[in-house]
């Protein structure tokens, strides 16, 4: 058996440090795991990556933004994910098509600019193939506490948005992990430590018995 985890949820939640920490448990515990982040992780995501989140780069439309974090998804699914979970393995991953229908299809201050979420969806059905995620855990925190946490940071293209935008990206996760089914909301206030413990509480009882 194996394992497809992510964790998505607003620019400064954790997700990164949180996939980090999770990666070593499960390897301690026996797992072969594969820790991936989207965009990226492929040398066709790594390049998207740059050009989607330099805050110096091209103006880009939401509907040119999804399509190239598609892309990316895309090959990431077909050159990492799906033969790693083949050999079984778990996989680990920073974001997925959720995110793509919250920044892209939702948080658009201009409603005309917004993708419509069909289409997205239809993209990320396209991009995932029958290798979808097995859980999606939404690291939910308020947008002002997220911002003071990546205050430390430059922030790229994305994250530099007014906080509106950044408020519409939450109100957004939330909703769409409400109809999700295989969505999880994890609170990502508090130290590193006390969100480590509730990721775990809700990972571990999907993790593969390791070999």
């Amino acid at each position: 058996m194996s394992l497809y985890l992510v964790l998505d949820g607003v620019d400064g939640c954790g997700k990164s440090s949180q996939a980090s920490l999770l990666t070593a448990w499960a390897i301690d515990r026996g797992h072969e795991v594969v820790h991936l982040r989207e965009p990226g992780s492929t040398p066709l995501g790594e390049a998207l990556r740059r050009l989607l989140l330099d805050r110096d780069g091209a103006a880009m439309s939401p509907l040119t933004e999804a399509l190239l974090f598609t892309a990316a998804r895309a090959e990431m699914v077909r050159e990492l994910v799906a033969p790693a979970l083949a050999k079984g393995k778990v996989v680990i991953a920073e974001r997925c098509f959720l995110s793509t229908l919250v920044y892209q299809g939702i948080a658009p201050a201009d409603e005309s600019a917004r993708v419509p979420l069909p289409l997205l969806r239809e993209l990320g059905r396209r991009a995932h193939g029958i290798t979808m995620p097995d859980r999606i855990v939404v690291l939910d925190l308020d947008v002002d506490v997220a911002r003071a946490r990546r205050a430390h940071q430059n922030p790229d293209r994305i994250e530099a948005r007014e906080r509106g935008y950044h408020q519409r990206v939450r109100e957004g996760f939330l909703g769409l992990a409400r109809e999700e089914a295989h969505c999880t909301v994890v609170d990502a206030s508090g130290s590193h430590e006390d969100v480590q413990r509730r990721l775990r509480a809700v990972v571990e009882p999907l993790l593969p018995r390791p070999r």
